[in-house]
């Protein structure tokens, strides 16, 4: 009953354009995030919590992204000025010798500058740290998600795959170990040792 209560609501306000600038705030993730985090109530099933939860997560991710292009494109620009500056400062008698390797290795060195100089900045290592964190929310969100979806239809999830895989492991190994052990036990008797076909 919330769940097709809400999501028409939801769906309007995010594709209504006037409501784009606005949503980019985070004024719709910070909505759902609440939505997500409100008290458990009769109506409201885990499913949509999460699914709630997702989306939050999801369009935390997008705000973080366009956070760090927006940090990462910066030192281009400068960049591009620098040398800009470079091109205006050069005489023409030294612009005649200024072939296009000239100006490569310039435009390179001044790249290199801004680019290092940029990575090195507390504003982008923490751009790129809230980036992370925001993409393992997602995954997190994702992987409850599947294991709920999973488990409503009866079907394994990627826990019992791992443990299965696990178990698979250790029976190798187990397997491995016997059949070695009876090998030096055919060659401590001192016969001639024949190897156990291994299956």
């Amino acid at each position: 009953m919330w769940f097709n209560s809400m999501m028409p609501f939801l769906t309007t306000r995010a594709a209504d354009s006037s409501l784009f600038a606005v949503a980019q705030c985070g004024e719709i993730s910070k909505t759902i995030k609440r939505m997500a985090e409100a008290p458990r109530l009769a109506d409201v099933w885990n499913l949509d919590r999460q699914v709630y939860a997702l989306m939050a997560a999801w369009m935390d991710v997008g705000q973080r992204m366009a956070a760090y292009h927006a940090i990462a494109s910066l030192p281009w620009s400068k960049a591009y000025e620098r040398y800009s500056a470079t091109l205006a400062d050069t005489k023409e008698e030294d612009a005649k010798d200024f072939g296009w390797r000239k100006a490569f290795k310039a435009w390179r060195k001044i790249a290199d500058e801004e680019l290092i100089s940029n990575k090195r900045s507390e504003d982008f290592l923490a751009a790129q740290r809230d980036l992370l964190r925001a993409a393992l929310d997602l995954r997190i969100c994702q992987q409850q998600m599947t294991d709920s979806i999973a488990k409503l239809f009866g079907i394994p999830n990627q826990q019992d795959f791992d443990e299965l895989t696990r178990q698979l492991t250790e029976m190798r190994r187990e397997l491995r170990a016997s059949l070695r052990a009876l090998r030096d036990e055919a060659e401590g008797a001192g016969g001639v040792a024949t190897q156990p076909q291994e299956g």
